[in-house]
């Protein structure tokens, strides 16, 4: 090989070096609106003194659309990353991993571009989940099989409004057979839940559409079904309570509903206890079968209403991409490691809305399943 040839090689393994040092990674996640804003926290921390940007600018732990980029030297060098996220609801996450049809007059959501603009792909890289897949009308023995890293333990509350009416004030607790008979009709007398023969005005039901883990949980731990129709109401533009055949597509809708003090009728609505935080600053939270939510009531099996936090992954996602998950130090449990899972277990040991998996002293098998002691 001649000297020309040697320093031609030379300098296209040199830029080859360099392209490959400077490449972007670009992740794209999508799923649980009720765990935003845990993810949320959980990106900006994994980026840290790395982190350059954050589109929109005013984004904050309840935007359904965030794209974070700059560097996060632990796993990617000086390599810039780029995640962009835009949740929707866990069932429509999963949908999009395995490549299944939308349903009817569903559409994945879009993603932001750093200068704000509307990134035209659709396809998810990974997805966040308050089910398990198996809950879901997609299920591994039907569709691909989805890696599942559980990620923590998200939590829900049935919640009032706050619509100002003396029976509502008395509207404390629901019980899961109270709460099998609202999700039928969608609405029943106040006095179903005050005891009261007096209290004749009605009280309906506001939740999320069929493609929400939030409304898995909910039906799966009363013993409804999980993936059973369940009937809704909204508001109309006079605030009266109009029926919803579809369902809101995230909390941040539902807690619109529950915060409208113009409404004509009062509401009771599924939330994560995220956005339930957000109604009269979690004062609207009603006891589920006499117990009130609490971390160490759902920490000491108390309290029910949970469900495992997934992180699902696209089958033959890139082991670059995958390191976004399980970081660069890959312990045999990757809650241990320097990525997102460990980013997001941290994040827990200090939210006052969902829990860390190593605190839990009860588990599940299953959606809605008994639960037993560890």
């Amino acid at each position: 090989m001649n000297s020309f040839s040697s320093k031609v090689l030379l300098l296209s393994a040199t830029l080859g070096l360099a392209s490959a040092a400077h490449a972007q990674v670009t992740v794209y996640l999508t799923g649980s609106t009720a765990f935003r804003s845990q993810t949320f926290n959980s990106v900006k921390a994994l980026y840290g003194a790395g982190l350059t940007s954050v589109t929109p600018a005013n984004a904050t732990t309840s935007s359904s659309k965030v794209t974070y980029t700059g560097t996060i030297a632990a796993l990617y060098g000086t390599q810039t990353v780029t995640i962009k996220s835009a949740f929707s609801g866990s069932v429509e996450g999963i949908v999009n991993l395995v490549g299944a049809a939308n349903p009817p007059g569903v559409t994945q959501p879009n993603y932001l571009n750093v200068d704000g603009s509307t990134d035209s792909n659709t396809v998810a890289d990974l997805a966040l989940s308050d089910v398990f897949q198996d809950t879901t009308d997609y299920p591994s023995s039907v569709y691909p099989s989805l890696a599942d890293a559980q990620v923590g333990v998200v939590c829900f509350a049935w919640t009032k409004s706050v619509v100002a009416t003396p029976a509502l004030a008395n509207v404390s607790n629901i019980s899961h057979q109270q709460a099998q008979q609202l999700l039928a009709s969608g609405t029943v007398p106040l006095s179903f839940f005050t005891g009261n023969a007096a209290d004749t005005g009605a009280i309906y039901l506001a939740g999320r559409n069929k493609l929400s883990g939030t409304r898995l949980t909910f039906q799966a731990d009363c013993g409804f079904g999980a993936n059973s129709d369940a009937t809704l109401f909204k508001l109309d533009a006079a605030k009266a309570p109009a029926l919803d055949t579809a369902g809101q597509s995230g909390g941040g809708n539902v807690t619109a509903i529950l915060n409208d003090a113009a409404a004509t009728a009062p509401f009771i609505g599924t939330l994560g206890t995220g956005d339930s935080s957000t109604v009269a600053g979690g004062a609207n939270r009603l006891t589920y079968n006499g117990v009130a939510f609490s971390k160490g009531a759902v920490q000491n099996g108390q309290y029910s209403l949970w469900g495992y936090q997934h992180l699902f992954a696209k089958p033959g996602l890139s082991a670059t991409k995958l390191t976004l998950i399980k970081g660069t130090t890959k312990p045999a449990d990757p809650v241990k490691s320097n990525g997102l899972v460990n980013a997001i277990d941290t994040a827990l040991s200090t939210s006052a809305n969902n829990v860390q998996l190593s605190t839990m002293k009860v588990g599940r098998s299953s959606d809605g399943s008994p639960i037993f002691p560890n």
